[in-house]
């Protein structure tokens, strides 16, 4: 019993010291407070198994944060400003979002003899490829993939999103200013202060508004995940879960149905001016991705590392062929160099990387439009990522 406590509290309390960790030493900083969540778990799973802690537990403690991070990072996307994207720029990230789709499902029938469960894979990748690491983790839970999957997977991106991180810093520009239409200033730079400090952790406000807030919010996605839950409840099950006695079969029967309405009810309650301002919401979300990674660390079954290559070869097939079949795009459509760059980096990366990418092109003007870009990445992945793991599960 004392265990299973102590596996809570380090559920809880160990992704606040991985952060301040990552804070504080810049190589920590590189590997990402994602990647050693999940190792400090994994590494704390041998010590907790010899102690008796109820690992199964974890399991459950996961598949709950993730619900509820879903809805908080959702609460602060900015949707009404979509209206400020100019054509191009709406454009190429749809492109982005077309390209990932095409090369996620060529990657299913190349990669399906050699990897385990490739059309969930697919499928995670999509959501990564047009919002981020909350989509992936959203749609391998929504879809019943193995926590060894999610979390090969997650490695595996942090891999390849690192060398494409690096090429978007250093050859990749230059190579583009080649092929591709140089971007037209607008000189309209708009104000993304705001937006920068709500999606880079290092400029997020902190006090006991913010902590006030956070805790509004939390219960607000609590009551969206317990609607969704209800719906689910009612709904007639296939698999003979009838009755009370058979509510907690429908709920695992319907877990895909269940992440695609706290995704919709986050969404709808963007729109909720007082919602969408609320100091924290992004930042809290991130946190129960944290603690999810932790808990996964935890369920993590070490035999699945025999496929971890194969995965990481996927995955580097279905990144850098997006972005490849991005620029053909944007080369037929005369897109210029700094869009196709900066919807590329909102599609693969998210909101969080925008500046950086847009101070190596040395154009403030696509750091508002490039997250504005990213916030609807999140919004669409889990609809795209869910929606076509069920397409290519037709072909298994």
């Amino acid at each position: 019993m004392l265990s299973t406590i102590l596996m809570i509290a380090a559920i809880i309390f160990l992704p606040r010291l991985m952060l301040l960790a990552c804070n504080k030493f810049s190589p920590l900083r590189s590997a990402g407070p994602v990647f050693l969540c999940y190792l400090i778990g994994l590494l704390l799973s041998f010590a907790f198994k010899r102690l008796g802690a109820d690992l199964s537990l974890a399991s459950y403690i996961s598949f709950v944060m993730v619900l509820l991070a879903i809805p908080l990072v959702l609460f602060s996307a900015n949707l009404p400003s979509l209206k400020k994207l100019a054509g191009p720029m709406l454009v190429s990230f749809s492109f982005d979002a077309v390209a990932v789709i095409l090369v996620a499902a060529a990657g299913y029938f190349i990669f399906r003899s050699s990897v385990p469960e490739a059309a969930t894979v697919s499928g995670m990748l999509t959501g990564t490829y047009t919002g981020g690491t909350p989509n992936m983790i959203a749609i391998g839970v929504a879809v019943g993939a193995s926590e060894s999957l999610i979390m090969l997977t997650q490695t595996s991106d942090m891999i390849a999103g690192g060398i494409y991180f690096f090429l978007l810093l250093s050859v990749l520009p230059g190579v583009l200013k080649k092929m591709l239409p140089r971007y037209k200033p607008t000189g309209a730079v708009g104000e993304a202060t705001g937006l920068t400090q709500e999606y880079d952790p290092d400029k997020a406000r902190f006090g006991w508004k913010t902590i006030r807030s956070r805790l509004a919010l939390v219960g607000l996605s609590l009551l969206c995940v317990f609607v969704a839950a209800a719906i689910a409840a009612v709904l007639p099950s296939r698999l003979g879960n009838d009755g009370m006695a058979g509510i907690g079969g429908r709920l695992n029967e319907y877990i895909a149905v269940i992440m695609l309405a706290v995704t919709t009810f986050g969404i709808a309650l963007s729109f909720v001016k007082k919602v969408r301002r609320a100091q924290g919401s992004y930042s809290a979300g991130q946190y129960f991705i944290l603690m999810f990674s932790v808990a996964m660390g935890l369920c993590f079954d070490l035999s699945a590392l025999k496929g971890a290559a194969m995965i990481l070869l996927m995955l580097l097939f279905v990144q850098f062929g997006t972005v490849a079949l991005h620029i053909l795009f944007s080369k037929i459509c005369h897109i210029d160099r700094d869009t196709m760059l900066i919807t590329s980096t909102a599609g693969v990366f998210g909101p969080a990387f925008i500046m950086p990418v847009a101070k190596a092109l040395k154009n403030d003007e696509i750091i508002l439009p490039g997250i504005i870009c990213g916030i609807l990445g999140y919004a669409i992945g889990n609809y795209l990522g869910i929606g076509l793991t069920w397409v290519l599960r037709l072909f298994a």
